[in-house]
């Protein structure tokens, strides 16, 4: 059961991150050429957790697009949780919590040592502190709201 929760973890997570590009850069008047939402093997690439090739120039808000959707997946998460009762609340946790936490960690890491990710592709575009202290903001923000939730869903019970 828990290879199978991580599964769909794992696969919503990318399918969530590289859907929020691909809407971006769409928005952004992209044409979008290719669009893997699931894990998989390329030629040129590799193994990939998911990718979206466009043509067409964007700006920093496509590379930013799935951290903007990472704390509105929060923020929503958050509001439907104060009202109680909710069902399936641990699903909520890890769904809209712990996925978004995880996506924000993975690449905001990766971007610090790695060219070519997300991340390091909005430290070159922008100034350098406003990348770090947003990162940094969110995830400790959205680590203090998964464990209010937590905390406060073990008190209820």
């Amino acid at each position: 059961m828990r290879l199978l929760l991580i599964l769909a973890l794992i696969l919503w997570t990318t399918a969530r991150h590289e859907a929020s590009h691909a809407l971006m850069a769409y928005l952004e008047g992209a044409e979008i050429k290719e669009l893997q939402l699931i894990p998989g093997i390329h030629e040129e690439l590799g193994f990939y957790f998911g990718y979206v090739m466009h043509s067409g120039d964007t700006t920093w808000l496509t590379e930013a697009a799935p951290f903007f959707t990472d704390i509105l997946l929060v923020i929503i998460t958050s509001l439907l949780l104060l009202r109680k009762p909710v069902k399936f609340y641990n699903a909520f946790l890890l769904f809209g919590f712990v996925s978004p936490i995880f996506d924000l960690v993975y690449n905001y890491q990766g971007g610090l040592w790695r060219k070519g990710t997300d991340v390091s592709d909005l430290l070159e575009m922008l100034p350098n502190i406003t990348v770090n202290v947003s990162f940094f903001l969110t995830i400790m923000l959205s680590i203090m709201a998964l464990l209010f939730f937590r905390k406060r869903n073990k008190l209820a019970t």
